[in-house]
């Protein structure tokens, strides 16, 4: 056969890229994600909102308004100013409780009780489904802090709520069976939706979030119950 020739690849000039070329691509592949997976991604945003939204309850509203008027008789100032936060912050908690995505938590809390989540941690989790970061935003309405929750509000909130029989929901095992969770988790819509686009499939996506989902959910329970033992 002979010897083997030599093996010669001629490499190209490396040349410092056009800015003009690279802005140009990087708004094509802009467009083509917001035309794909945005669709997706707002879609879901929205039916997490709704959920969250509706059904409006017809009690909240009339004792509100109550309660507005009964503050402000003995309040002035900023600690009306500070009464009517707190009387939001309520009902906006209430109002939550009773709408989809709260019946949704308190459905579910069976299956995550394991894991030491209550409905109120359960419902968070749904409504993070979009992008994890609105769990803090659900978290802070749930415990009546408001929407924008402020970091010490919220932390004291939730180091006082408790179960039923007056036990800690947030001990040190749930809360690192929760971190483990949301760092094995597929939780982000965004992501979902570039899987779906670049492998034209709903199989992938779906296989993908749900065999993340199990370890997440396998490595919270474990934590907690032996954390707990």
């Amino acid at each position: 056969r002979g010897p083997k020739p030599p093996f010669a690849l001629m490499l190209p000039e490396f040349r410092r890229p056009n800015l003009q070329t690279v802005m140009f691509q990087l708004l094509g592949r802009v467009k083509v994600f917001l035309h794909r997976a945005g669709t997706v991604i707002f879609t879901v945003a929205v039916i997490v909102w709704a959920l969250a939204y509706y059904p409006r309850s017809e009690i909240i509203g009339p004792e509100v308004e109550k309660q507005r008027q009964v503050a402000e008789y003995s309040l002035s100032g900023t600690e009306l100013a500070a009464e009517y936060q707190h009387i939001d912050n309520v009902a906006s908690a209430a109002q939550l409780e009773q709408s989809w995505l709260g019946r949704a938590g308190k459905t579910i809390e069976p299956l995550f009780k394991p894991l030491g989540w209550d409905w109120r941690v359960s419902a968070a989790v749904i409504a993070g489904f979009p992008a994890r970061e609105v769990v803090i935003a659900v978290l802070g309405t749930v415990y009546a802090v408001g929407d924008e929750a402020d970091v010490g509000t919220l932390s004291s909130r939730l180091k006082a709520s408790t179960w039923a029989d007056g036990s800690k929901v947030f001990t040190l095992p749930m809360v690192i069976g929760l971190l483990i969770f949301y760092a094995c988790c597929l939780q982000c819509a965004a992501t979902l939706a570039v899987i779906r686009r670049e492998t034209n499939s709903w199989r992938w996506p779906i296989f993908a979030w749900v065999y993340m989902t199990t370890i997440g959910y396998v490595g919270a329970l474990l934590a907690f119950q032996l954390g707990s033992a």
